[in-house]
C-alpha cells in the first residue's frame, strides 16, 4: 500500500467538489495507491508521471516506489 500526499490547496480543491466527482476521485485514488500501475502514464511512460481520468475528474500525480507514495499534482474537475 503507497502513501496518499497532497499539500493543502489541492485539499481545497478535492474537498469542493461535488459528491459524485468526489466520489469518482477517492475511489480512483485507493486503487492508485493499492497499485499504482492502475493509473495511466502522463507524458512519458516513465513509471512515476501518471494520470488517472475519470469522467467528472483529472488528476496528475507523482508515484515513489523507493518512498511508496503517491503525490497528487493537480485535480481538474470536468464539467
Amino acid at each position: 500500500m503507497y502513501r496518499l500526499l497532497c499539500d493543502a490547496t489541492l485539499m481545497v480543491v478535492w474537498d469542493s467538489l461535488p459528491n459524485d466527482a468526489s466520489e469518482q476521485l477517492t475511489l480512483a485514488l485507493a486503487e492508485v495507491c493499492d497499485d499504482p500501475d492502475a493509473a495511466e502514464p502522463w507524458g512519458i511512460d516513465d513509471g512515476i508521471h501518471r494520470q488517472i481520468v475519470k469522467p467528472l475528474v483529472t488528476v496528475l500525480l507523482t508515484v515513489n516506489r523507493e518512498a511508496k507514495t503517491v503525490r497528487i499534482y493537480d485535480i481538474e474537475y470536468r464539467r
